[in-house]
This record gives structure tokens, sequence and C-alpha cells, in this order.
């Protein structure tokens, strides 16, 4: 098998995309990937990014891939969780203070908090293109738009608490624990109350 099969399997097995850190782990030298690219093999969707010519192009999990800091968070986490029926415009991630994200486009809302409160509630949710990404999970979602609920858009935040009410893996248990955390744990209190 060459070098070019070797790169093209990797390919497969990862829904049409390969990284440069993907080449590197498998000892294949990197300079095959421009020479793929120049024989329109692959197409270099970002720095170190690439897809199959017929492959999907994932706008989340590139994003990821470059961003690994960056968590899905607020209307992104709604929409990954189901718990609202806008399809976001922009990516809104969650980031710890400290983190350059000057680099951002226009198209993304990034939130900061402390270093101690970035990896609560980390979870994994599958793309619509079958990629893994890093989302909030349900519970840090509502916590985060109780502590910023004036900044949130009514109608989005009255839907997403409704659809978290009936969600079938709701864990009002994990919901109180997170607003111990984030000292929000009156707001939570009344919002289970009107539940």
């Amino acid at each position: 098998m060459t070098c070019y099969d070797k790169i093209l399997k990797i390919a497969q097995a990862n829904n049409g995309i390969i990284t440069t850190s993907q080449i590197e782990k498998n000892n294949l030298p990197r300079w095959y990937l421009s020479d793929m690219v120049r024989k329109e093999q692959i197409i270099r969707v970002a720095r170190g990014i690439y897809t199959l010519p017929n492959g999907d192009y994932d706008n989340y999990y590139f994003f990821q891939l470059k961003n690994t800091k960056c968590i899905y968070s607020y209307t992104n986490a709604l929409y990954f969780h189901g718990l609202t029926d806008r399809i976001p415009f922009q990516k809104e991630v969650t980031v710890y203070k400290g983190y350059n994200s000057s680099h951002f486009k226009d198209d993304t809302i990034v939130h900061y908090v402390k270093r101690n409160l970035y990896n609560i509630g980390i979870s994994e949710k599958d793309t619509n293109f079958g990629n893994n990404v890093k989302v909030y999970d349900m519970e840090r979602t509502i916590c985060d738009l109780v502590k910023s609920r004036k900044d949130i858009d009514v109608e989005i935040f009255s839907k997403a608490v409704k659809q978290y009410a009936t969600h079938k893996n709701r864990d009002y248990k994990k919901l109180k624990e997170y607003a111990k955390l984030f000292s929000i744990v009156e707001s939570i209190n009344d919002l289970l109350e009107l539940l």
C-alpha cells in the first residue's frame, strides 16, 4: 500500500476528513498532502485540515479542529441537544479567561469563564455529518442561559427551558449541583418551581 493509499484510507475512516496531525501519527511525510491537493485527490479546507473531494464541509467540526479549546455553548448547545428549533447563524463558544480569541471571525460569539468553571459539563455530540464535537451538556447550558438571562432572547429562553423540562435525559440533580458551582441556586430553584 502506497502512502497515498494510506492517506485516503485514513480519510475514509474519518468521514472523508484528514488532518496533518493524523498524518504525523501514522509516520507519513506531510508533503504527500500538498501533492494530493495539487493532484486534486483531496481539498485543503483550512491549515492542517483536508477533505476528500466528495466529502462534506462540516463547519462545526472544522472550527473545533482548529480551535480545540472552544466548547460549543448557549444557542449552539441548545441546537445540538434539540432544545431549540432555530438553526444558529453564528458559532457560539465558551473558552477560559485569558484565551486569545482575536483570530476568530465576526460570525463567532465568544463567552469567557473562569478556568475552574470551564470544564464543567463538557460532553460530546455528533454534528449533522456524523463528526464528534465538544459541547456543554444540557444542564450546563441551562445554567449559562439563566446566568445570562437578560441577554438571551425571551422566546429562545422559554422554549429551551420547556424542552429541557420534558426531555427524557434531563437531570435535575445535576442541574442543582451546577447551580451551586455557578452561584445561581435561587434562580434555578425559582425556575424549577415554575416547571
